[in-house]
């Protein structure tokens, strides 16, 4: 662990926040649905940092770790995080001592973004701003990896033609899918929403270079798969 550049990290006031114990249901961490009647589970363009807390769980982790180890494998420089939350994938990195890359996530959701700017202040090379998956937003650095991590789902007849504007814009060849699996764990979903998912449809992908890893956590919808995609 990189002790010296972990302690620089400011650690916000999770009043502040609203941070609340984490929500599970039958054992299995879950997420605070929105009230209401819904078939789906909806995009929800403006949310609390405690509404996706389920993803900050130790049974979320692999979700990530598996990002990160993708990220070092390639040696990737210059990251973009596409609907971000507050950029957990930052921590696995400095915890193994990566440090050598240009980091900007963004995400529609101003509490967690304001809570990861906080975090990381003091940090140059990583930077966070409120923004959508259909902004273009100037970067001051080259960019070799995109990470899409349970975004291209909420565009499911556009997902591919926003993946591919963005990495036209960019001019980045690098990418890292994470999407949920059609079907999952009787115990990990609620049998009354339909999957929000393009599973079916990753393999438009495989035009490119792609590698695909299985993740199977146990959290709401923790059957995951991620892509490794070269262009």
């Amino acid at each position: 662990m990189n002790l010296k550049n972990m302690s620089r990290k400011h650690l916000p006031n999770p009043e502040k926040y609203d941070f609340r114990d984490t929500h599970y249901v039958n054992g299995i961490p879950w997420p605070r649905l929105p009230k209401g009647e819904f078939d789906k589970v909806p995009l929800q363009e403006e949310y609390r940092m405690y509404s996706m807390d389920y993803l900050d769980t130790p049974e979320a982790l692999p979700i990530f770790e598996k990002q990160a180890d993708i990220i070092m494998e390639h040696g990737y420089e210059g990251i973009v995080d596409v609907g971000c939350r507050h950029g957990p994938i930052n921590e696995i990195l400095y915890y193994r001592g990566y440090t050598d890359y240009q980091y900007f996530g963004f995400d529609t959701s101003p509490e967690p973004i304001k809570y990861a700017q906080e975090t990381w202040q003091e940090f140059p090379n990583i930077e966070y701003a409120v923004g959508s998956f259909w902004d273009r937003l100037s970067v001051g650095f080259d960019v070799d990896c995109i990470i899409w991590s349970g975004v291209l789902l909420y565009e499911p007849e556009r997902h591919l033609e926003l993946f591919t504007d963005m990495h036209k814009f960019y001019n980045c060849y690098g990418a890292i899918i994470q999407e949920p699996k059609k079907n999952q764990h009787a115990e990990c979903w609620r049998e009354d929403l339909e999957l929000n998912t393009i599973e079916d449809q990753l393999y438009r992908y495989m035009c490119f270079n792609t590698k695909f890893y299985n993740i199977d956590v146990p959290i709401f919808g923790g059957r995951r798969t991620i892509v490794d995609v070269r262009l």
